[in-house]
C-alpha cells in the first residue's frame, strides 16, 4: 500500500509541475508580429518548439509568392501535432528585428529553438522543397 501512495505522491508532483510551467499551446494560426515585445514573447513563450520566422515585405513578389505555401505548411504542421510555431515578420513595420539579425535580402526565413538561431533559409522556396529544409533543421537541432 506505502508503494501506491508513493506513486500517487509522483503522480502529484509531475502534474504540478506541468502546470507550474505554464505550458502554452501551439497557435492556431499563422502568427503575425507585431512589434520587438511580441517577438521576444514568442521567443520565450516557445522554447521548446521550433520557431519560424518568415521576413517579407507586401511589395516584395516572391514573399507573396512563398506565403500560401508557408500557411499550407503551418497548417500541415499543426494538424500532425508537430511543435513547429510558424510567424510572420513585416520587414517594413519591424526594422530593428530584421537589423538584429542582419536580414538583407526577402524572402528571409530564420529557424530558432531554445532562443537560438539554428538555421538561416536565404529565398523561397516551393512548399515541398521547404517542408524538406523543416525537417532537415529538426533533425539537425535533435542530434
Amino acid at each position: 500500500m506505502s508503494n501506491d501512495n508513493e506513486i500517487e505522491a509522483i503522480r502529484q508532483k509531475k502534474m504540478a509541475d506541468m502546470v507550474n510551467k505554464n505550458i502554452v499551446p501551439l497557435p492556431e494560426n499563422v502568427v503575425n508580429i507585431e512589434s520587438v515585445d511580441h517577438f521576444n514573447q514568442i521567443v520565450n513563450d516557445y522554447q521548446d518548439s521550433l520557431i519560424i520566422v518568415d521576413f517579407w515585405a507586401p511589395w516584395c513578389g516572391p514573399c507573396k509568392a512563398f506565403g500560401p505555401a508557408f500557411e499550407a505548411l503551418q497548417k500541415e504542421y499543426l494538424k500532425a501535432g508537430k511543435s513547429v510555431v510558424f510567424s510572420k515578420l513585416n520587414v517594413d513595420n519591424n526594422q530593428s528585428i530584421a537589423q538584429q539579425f542582419q536580414v538583407s535580402g526577402i524572402p528571409t526565413t530564420l529557424f530558432i529553438k531554445s532562443k537560438k538561431l539554428v538555421h538561416r533559409q536565404v529565398g523561397m522556396a516551393p512548399k515541398a522543397q521547404f517542408a524538406q529544409i523543416i525537417e532537415s533543421v529538426q533533425q539537425k537541432i535533435s542530434e
